[in-house]
């Protein structure tokens, strides 16, 4: 495992290692806008066997991918966000909102979830949206967190056996919110709200009803 403090490093040093490890299947821990997370390039077998050993009480298969923009959710999917979806996320993209869309057929099954869906969000984190930007894929991301336990906010509150699962270890003595992200499921005619947390529900169907 190798542990970079992210406030001591040069950023661009910083985003040269994540892109190298990401590109070669590495399971990562990172910092975001919300909780600490861990994930790795999306659509990749070798980073979905290690998601299942280090959470194996989730779902067998990654749900949630965190994205540079709207158009990589397009790109995802099988149909083009409509203009709702489009507003929500010009409203709170990026930030601590996350989008549950359909996925495109052209994704191998064996990453395909139940529903074919997957939960999107553009973090905001410059550390990781640069990194998303430079590595032009969305990344799978949980929290890293053990059952049953709130998702961290601080770096001393993450399970050793988590750390020591991943290949590279991201750490910031930064504040973070430690709020996770609220999420919105948006494939019917409204928006069904399955956690509400960063952003409020009526604030939700405020930008739902206008757009």
């Amino acid at each position: 495992m190798k542990h970079i403090l992210l406030d001591e490093m040069d950023f661009e040093e910083a985003i040269r290692i994540a892109l190298e490890a990401a590109r070669q299947g590495a399971l990562m821990l990172f910092p975001t806008d919300t909780v600490y997370g861990i994930g790795g390039q999306a659509f990749s077998r070798q980073v979905m066997e290690k998601l299942r050993r280090v959470k194996p009480e989730r779902e067998a298969k990654p749900t949630a991918v965190l994205i540079d923009n709207i158009v990589r959710m397009s790109q995802c999917a099988s149909d083009v966000p409509g203009r709702r979806i489009v507003a929500l996320a010009e409203a709170y993209w990026p930030g601590p909102l996350t989008l549950v869309w359909k996925t495109s057929n052209a994704i191998p099954e064996e990453f395909q979830t139940a529903d074919r869906s997957l939960g999107y969000r553009v973090p905001n984190h410059p550390f990781l949206l640069e990194l998303l930007r430079r590595l032009e894929t969305p990344l799978w991301a949980t929290s890293a967190n053990s059952p049953g336990q709130p998702p961290p906010k601080l770096f001393s509150e993450i399970k050793s056996h988590i750390l020591e699962a991943c290949d590279l270890v991201f750490e910031t003595r930064i504040l973070i919110s430690g709020k996770s992200s609220t999420v919105v499921d948006v494939r019917g005619r409204e928006p069904v709200v399955v956690r509400e947390s960063g952003v409020h529900e009526e604030e939700i169907r405020r930008v739902w009803r206008t757009a």
